[in-house]
């Protein structure tokens, strides 16, 4: 591989440059763990971003945390028995409920998935 390089000042830098990627959306999670990497972990970070691969690495943490998300949304309302019922009955009680389990969700995912 040869690097070409570009004189500015009389003093010679390389030229580099980072192979193409694809566009990718991400939901929060992968937003939340790209803002970990680059703050807690920049080797990884950097590793990530100069071999191409942290745009794959973002969408596979981001699909993994919202599938794991729904799943366990899901069975923790089947467990407490939460249901729509509930909802039409007593909506301040289903709202706690809801809210509850959502915020214990999103701490077994940002511990499972995105701080790790």
């Amino acid at each position: 591989m040869k690097i070409e390089y570009e004189e500015i000042n009389g003093i010679l830098y390389p030229k580099l440059a980072l192979p193409p990627q694809k566009e990718i959306h991400l939901t929060r999670f992968g937003k939340q763990r790209l803002q970990y990497l680059k703050q807690y972990r920049p080797l990884v970070y950097m590793n990530l971003l100069i071999s191409g691969e942290l745009n794959k690495h973002l969408q596979m943490i981001d699909d993994e945390a919202n599938a794991l998300y729904d799943r366990l949304i899901e069975q923790y309302k089947t467990k407490r028995n939460i249901t729509e019922e509930l909802k039409e009955k007593n909506q301040m009680k289903w709202v706690q409920e809801m809210n509850n389990i959502q915020n214990c969700v999103e701490e077994i995912v940002n511990n499972q998935l995105i701080y790790m």
